[in-house]
């Protein structure tokens, strides 16, 4: 069973049966704790006696509030340290400590470590109270009860590595709460050392004072129960008769503030049951929402797979024909299956496939003309736009050249002009040649004279210049 535990079991005893050997237990147990808390701060034998017998004197009006997990060390350190503070008034003692510090200074430059140990003290117990509980009791129990790792570990209820932990970190906290008041240099090994030597035994004398007033004591429960019963034995007829009617009707208000209680508990239940389902509706809805939006992403995702495998069969199919083509291509034995949708011709033959046919006056390429010469489509929209270009310098040519003649109509009765066109001379030529320099330029010499290499003269056109 763990220190705390028997602490809490002796004060149960004595709460409950006025166990005064259990709580001198207690006194004799904690003793040096109180007493050193004390001394460190009034610096006098008997002062420190007094406060600790009223110290304990209010451990044992409290012992039935203390419950299995607190801390007894904690709170007798706290409970000196007040007393003791209260005792000093505050004043005198916080102007010596203010004189102390400011002689120190703020980087504690002093050589003697005994006048820098000494400079802290008036600050420890103050920096113990600035601990959380777990870790104050694991340093009081460590350097003002002297108990090992292992006993502070049990009395903690944690094993004796964690012990040990919680006591460096406890010193580590001291040191910074140090620091924050201006001593800049405090570490861990001097608030250690600080707790080491303001440890204090109490003498044999003050223990024997202590323990002897403490037996004296009685618990708060038994004292009461024994004054009621000494003032119900005096009461009259009447007096007991009306007690025993008030006594009667505190079930009845007892049960009524119950029933009270229980309503007010059920309203705020079902508020809280309301708001709940309000909750949840939301709830419902935003995981409607999301696995709408989950589905739609699926479907994307899908979609996109898909299309990713289709566009990767296209590519494959699109590989394995263009190796098919060059294996065909590079074969001595050459013979073009019938199953590619390709053929392959001499270009010798280009000409005599009548490519000039494919291109209409407006300077439109035709789908024929445009896989045989296997065009992209920035240069089919490049060739297109220059024969384009071309048709209309040609028939801006004519216009300016034609003119009307007064030659008998053929046919008679029909009313008819005749207008001729003369040969366009050179300036058709330069018209030419700057077009053919421009599809060289595009698509090359090989598949220019393709399309036009068998023009007379380069002359780009459809009809001859001249003809009626």
């Amino acid at each position: 069973m763990s220190e705390r535990r028997t602490d809490f079991e002796l004060l149960r005893d004595f709460a409950r049966h006025g166990d005064q050997v259990a709580f001198a237990s207690l006194v004799r147990r904690h003793l040096d704790l109180v007493y050193g808390t004390a001394m460190r701060k009034v610096e006098d034998q008997g002062a420190a006696e007094e406060i600790a017998q009223s110290v304990f004197a209010a451990l044992a009006r409290k012992a039935w509030q203390f419950a299995s997990d607190d801390s007894l060390p904690a709170w007798l350190h706290r409970t000196a340290f007040l007393e003791a503070r209260g005792w000093l008034r505050g004043e005198l003692r916080r102007r010596r400590r203010e004189q102390s510090a400011a002689e120190l200074g703020t980087t504690m430059k002093t050589p003697d470590e005994q006048t820098a140990l000494r400079a802290l003290v008036p600050l420890l117990d103050e920096a113990l109270l600035s601990l959380r509980e777990q870790d104050r009791a694991a340093l009081l129990l460590r350097y003002y009860e002297s108990q090992s790792l292992r006993e502070v570990g049990a009395s903690l209820g944690v094993a004796e590595g964690t012990a040990q932990k919680r006591v460096a970190s406890a010193v580590e906290k001291l040191a910074r709460f140090f620091q924050r008041r201006g001593f800049k240099t405090v570490t861990g090994a001097v608030a250690a050392a600080s707790l080491q030597q303001t440890t204090a035994s109490a003498p044999a004398a003050v223990a024997a004072a202590v323990t002897q007033a403490a037996t004296q004591l009685t618990p708060p429960t038994l004292l009461g129960f024994a004054a009621l019963l000494s003032r119900f034995a005096s009461l009259t007829k009447t007096q007991t008769t009306a007690l025993c009617v008030l006594l009667a009707a505190a079930p009845v208000a007892w049960q009524w503030n119950e029933v009270r209680a229980a309503g007010k508990e059920a309203i705020a239940m079902q508020s809280g049951l309301e708001t709940s389902r309000a909750r949840e509706e939301r709830l419902s809805s935003e995981t409607d929402r999301l696995r709408a939006e989950s589905a739609r992403l699926s479907g994307a995702l899908t979609e996109a797979t898909q299309a990713q495998m289709r566009d990767e069969a296209a590519l494959r199919k699109f590989e394995t024909l263009g190796a098919r083509i060059r294996s065909l291509l590079t074969d001595s034995n050459y013979r073009w299956p019938e199953d590619l949708p390709y053929v392959r011709i001499p270009k010798s033959v280009l000409k005599e496939l009548g490519l000039q046919a494919m291109f209409r006056s407006s300077g439109t390429v035709s789908e024929p003309a445009t896989e045989i010469l296997g065009m992209t489509p920035e240069e089919r929209l490049v060739t297109e736009r220059t024969l384009g270009n071309y048709w209309n310098g040609v028939k801006s040519l004519m216009a300016a050249s034609a003119y009307e003649t007064n030659m008998p109509v053929a046919q008679a009765g029909r009313l008819a002009k005749t207008v001729i066109i003369p040969p366009l001379g050179q300036e058709l030529k330069t018209l030419a040649e700057n077009t053919r320099a421009q599809l060289t330029d595009r698509l090359g010499a090989e598949r220019e004279n393709m399309l036009f290499g068998g023009w007379d003269e380069g002359a780009i056109q459809i009809f001859w210049p001249g003809n009626l």
